[in-house]
């Protein structure tokens, strides 16, 4: 993140500067590694990050921890320009979110994702759990399951072969 630990720049207002960070990670990544990239973010970062998935179309999918839609005036403020990009993306989407979450709760991002017409998108709640604990050591093996499971089913790997169900040889 900008301006933070040993990060340079400032971080700006609503994150259009960030933005551009996430498209050219991405441009570089996908030119290092020759490969498609799903974008992640997490919390003030998934907001971001879902702004940049339509950016390019190497940009397979999208998984969201913790996203801020903002049922605090603050948060929805900030990340209130970048909800439109990842509403209309025909990209799949995962939201992977704590269902006492104190900035999106779970029926306002149904109702975000209600908004949602184009492309597959779904949703993990984990019970009894807030949006800062969620991005606490205590979730990163759920959160990371969840993630993967997500992307192996909607962004397949070319290079592997899928399984052909019962054949006997």
């Amino acid at each position: 993140m900008r301006g933070v630990g040993g990060s340079t720049g400032t971080k700006t207002l609503v994150g259009c500067d960030e933005i551009r960070d996430v498209e050219a990670v991405c441009k570089w990544a996908h030119k290092r590694l020759g490969r498609d990239l799903v974008i992640m973010g997490s919390s003030g970062g998934a907001p971001i990050g879902g702004s940049a998935v339509d950016s390019h179309p190497f940009v397979r999918a999208y998984v969201g921890i913790g996203y801020v839609f903002g049922s605090i005036p603050s948060p929805s403020v900030s990340f209130s320009p970048h909800f439109d990009a990842i509403v209309r993306t025909s990209k799949p989407r995962l939201f992977i979110m704590g269902a006492d979450d104190c900035f999106t709760s779970p029926a306002l991002l149904q109702f975000m994702m209600d908004k949602m017409t184009k492309g597959p998108r779904e949703r993990q709640l984990i019970p009894g759990v807030g949006h800062f604990e969620l991005e606490g050591p205590d979730f990163d093996s759920l959160v990371a399951t969840a993630a993967m499971e997500f992307i192996c089913r909607v962004v397949p790997d070319p290079r592997v072969e899928p399984p052909r169900g019962d054949e006997q040889g």
